[in-house]
């Protein structure tokens, strides 16, 4: 059973690059170009990893760590953004205030083999948690 991951990217060009090399880690991708198109998905669907852009079109990212949060959203998040490094840290840190599992910010251009390990490493971890689960049911 392949990991979901959520996709949260208003750009279609990076979009596409990010779930291509998320597909190559071992996931099924769900993409979303919109705050609220991330909340209707994460109204719906549970996922494994979400990785997040944040420059939304005339929203904030930072909108969707609330949503997160109010979902009670506990996996891998994975800021990705062209923004000033002030601006990613400071997403990192509200993120980490609302108990959400951030893991250190991509700056774009992306590190492609960078993001590509860091996904891979996190499929297989998410793989074993599950393994565990399903075993002690």
């Amino acid at each position: 059973m392949r990991n979901e991951l959520l996709v949260i990217e208003d750009a279609d060009v990076h979009q596409s690059i990010l779930r291509m090399i998320a597909a190559q880690a071992g996931f099924n991708t769900t993409g979303a170009s919109s705050v609220d198109a991330a909340a209707a998905i994460l109204r719906e669907r549970q996922f494994d990893c979400v990785t997040l852009d944040l420059s939304l079109g005339e929203r904030s990212g930072t909108e969707v760590l609330q949503l997160l949060a109010a979902n009670k959203y506990r996996g891998p998040l994975l800021i990705i953004s062209a923004s000033e490094d002030q601006a990613l840290d400071a997403s990192a840190r509200i993120g980490s205030f609302l108990d959400l599992n951030v893991y250190p910010p991509f700056h774009k251009p992306i590190n492609l083999p960078l993001l590509r390990q860091t996904l891979k490493q996190i499929a297989g971890d998410t793989e074993r948690r599950k393994q565990i689960q399903a075993a002690s049911w």
